[in-house]
């Protein structure tokens, strides 16, 4: 099995396969995708099972950025799917007790269906893939957000994602996911009780009275583009050697596309770059990088997007990370290396987080 410590929602393994008859064009390898047991009621409840068919079926060959070759996909389909938007939005609008209640209970309900998934894939070995424990150096950030750049340019303004019932606006539950951190906030200071005493309960304590508002900024007063809402390393693929033509000048190749949603670019950039930064990384790495995914959105044809509310809206992103990261306990982690992730993912993001002018982003 691969990506042990990697994968929350899904698990991964490598198939070698045998033909009869001539198959010098049919892959040698590939990869398949399963649920993965431990959260399966939590991803069988957000929809990324079917999201990521879905996204590989109908929208990856629009979308400017290499993915992994699609063979085989399929899902039991669920006459409810279709749905989920209206559904999220209704339980965002009521109380968030209530909704904490009704999302034990749609767990509970999601967790004994029976609906089946799988997805084939090509195998990318042997490209390079990241390793979100190491961390990114500044280059292969740049080559990231230089190979992103240009999708989320192409689905600027989200017109073109309207008829995908199964993309969801980030905005849809800004509540709940509100409700939640606050509800989470105790459980995360007795767990990094050493970063809150270093600065970063400041900021917690600035979110639980105007998270809120803040995230309405982001998701509701920013363009929407496509994001892939999971941009880290464990998910990109680098082939350094270029020799794959399809993944660009950059060669970057971008998978696990199961919580693909519409909302604003910079919390794709933010949430990047916040899990690959080491904490020391000085502000002038930090908006280069920025400078130069800009230089490459606007190369794309986004002209009304100005580079100071880009920052505005990077800063914005990354308390919208730190508001969902601070969940983290309700996801099974499991042992060992998705322990590690995720400790070192909170630390990073302190640093990126430390010395935002709090008050300026209302």
């Amino acid at each position: 099995m691969l990506g042990d410590g990697e994968g929350f929602l899904g698990v991964i393994a490598r198939m070698t396969l045998g033909y009869d008859g001539d198959a010098r064009e049919a892959p040698r390898t590939l990869i398949a995708k399963l649920p993965q047991a431990a959260n399966r009621a939590m991803g069988e409840m957000m929809g990324a099972y079917e999201r990521e068919s879905l996204f590989y079926e109908e929208l990856a060959s629009s979308v400017p950025i290499r993915t992994p070759r699609l063979y085989y996909s399929a899902f039991d389909r669920d006459r409810g799917s279709e749905q989920q938007a209206k559904i999220m939005a209704l339980v965002d609008r009521i109380p968030v007790a209530l909704a904490q209640r009704t999302l034990g209970a749609g767990k509970w309900i999601a967790g004994r269906k029976k609906r089946r998934y799988i997805l084939l894939m090509e195998d990318l070995a042997p490209a390079r893939v990241g390793d979100q424990v190491s961390g990114g150096s500044p280059e292969d950030c740049a080559r990231l957000l230089a190979a992103v750049a240009p999708a989320h340019a192409a689905f600027w303004g989200g017109s073109a994602l309207q008829d995908q019932f199964w993309v969801v606006p980030q905005s849809i539950d800004l509540r709940m996911r509100y409700g939640m951190f606050r509800q989470a906030r105790a459980r995360f200071a007795e767990r990094y009780g050493g970063l809150i005493e270093a600065g970063l309960g400041r900021t917690i304590d600035w979110l639980s009275t105007h998270g809120l508002e803040m995230t309405r900024k982001l998701f509701i007063g920013s363009p929407e583009t496509i994001l892939h809402c999971d941009l880290r390393l464990d998910n990109v693929f680098f082939d350094d050697d270029r020799s794959d033509p399809e993944s660009g000048p950059d060669g970057v190749i971008v998978f696990d596309w199961q919580l693909v949603r519409r909302g604003p670019a910079a919390y794709d950039v933010a949430y990047f770059l916040s899990g690959a930064l080491a904490p020391e990384t000085d502000d002038a790495t930090e908006q280069a990088l920025l400078q130069d995914y800009h230089d490459r959105l606007r190369a794309g044809g986004v002209k009304d997007y100005e580079f100071s509310a880009f920052q505005t809206d990077y800063a914005r992103g990354l308390l919208a990370v730190l508001q969902t990261m601070t969940t983290i306990g309700d996801v099974d982690m499991g042992d060992g290396r998705g322990v590690a992730l995720a400790d070192l993912w909170i630390e990073r993001l302190a640093g990126r987080v430390r010395g935002l002018d709090l008050q300026a982003l209302l």
